[in-house]
């Protein structure tokens, strides 16, 4: 069996912040923008599981959470060690060759496969009641609030689940908090410059921000860069998301 990955579809969106607008709306979707310390905040309602509903018990139930622990810790030690060569490669200044594009590959495919053998892992402890103690008996009665906090110093996401056991009737709601350090620090704004949709006037929307990149899930890749306009105060957010597939061949 081969594990062949593909980015099946790019999701761009853009929002707009107008002077004197800090909170706005799209796809029901809360974005607000804290002016004064350039800290944008995204409110929406998650994805039930019902991707993992069938596949998580099926592979808990087949291989056993201790094997599922372990091809995770394996597949994600893989993704550092094929990481290497193109470390290597820009540290010696070798010229191009097709050693790295077949590392990056590879380092990818088992990065994404670490990270969905991860909520597998997840989804199995997630769902055992707390209070009775059988696996699986979770089931969730509404969709869960996701929260994702970027500033200059960290990326922060958190996801509210709101759980009910079948079994004994256990009401559980859960949090889930996931720090990262945010790569979106401060950059310099003499290039790229574009016209702003606010006042119109050409070259002066700049992106003052580096793009905050981060895995969303295992088959989600976000990026949002950051636009502010040098004149009249516009801000404009792009949001891209790559949704990526792995395929058994």
């Amino acid at each position: 069996m081969e594990l062949v990955i593909d980015t099946l579809s790019k999701d761009i969106r853009y929002v707009e912040f107008p002077v004197g607008i800090n909170k706005t709306y799209l796809d029901n979707v809360c974005y607000e923008l804290d002016r004064e310390t350039d800290t944008l905040t995204i409110c929406s309602e998650g994805n039930f599981y019902s991707s993992l509903k069938k596949r998580a018990p099926d592979l808990i139930n087949r291989f056993g959470l201790r094997k599922i622990n372990i091809l995770k810790k394996l597949s994600l030690f893989l993704s550092v060690v094929l990481f290497i060569p193109l470390i290597l490669k820009i540290v010696s200044g070798d010229p191009a060759s097709l050693l790295p594009l077949v590392s990056i590959s590879g380092s990818l495919m088992f990065f994404v496969l670490a990270s969905y053998l991860s909520e597998i892992e997840n989804y199995c402890n997630i769902f055992r009641c707390k209070n009775c103690g059988r696996d699986f008996a979770y089931e969730e009665i509404k969709r869960p609030f996701v929260k994702i906090v970027s500033t200059y110093n960290k990326y922060e996401k958190t996801i509210t689940s709101y759980l009910k056991c079948r079994y004994c009737n256990d009401e559980y709601i859960r949090t889930e908090i996931a720090r990262q350090n945010s790569k979106s620090r401060s950059k310099k704004t003499d290039k790229n410059r574009k016209t702003c949709k606010g006042c119109g006037k050409d070259y002066s929307l700049v992106e003052y921000r580096y793009p905050d990149a981060h895995l969303e899930y295992h088959n989600i890749f976000r990026t949002i860069r950051h636009y502010k306009c040098v004149h009249c105060g516009y801000v404009e957010v792009r949001i891209k998301d790559d949704h990526i597939a792995i395929n058994r061949v």
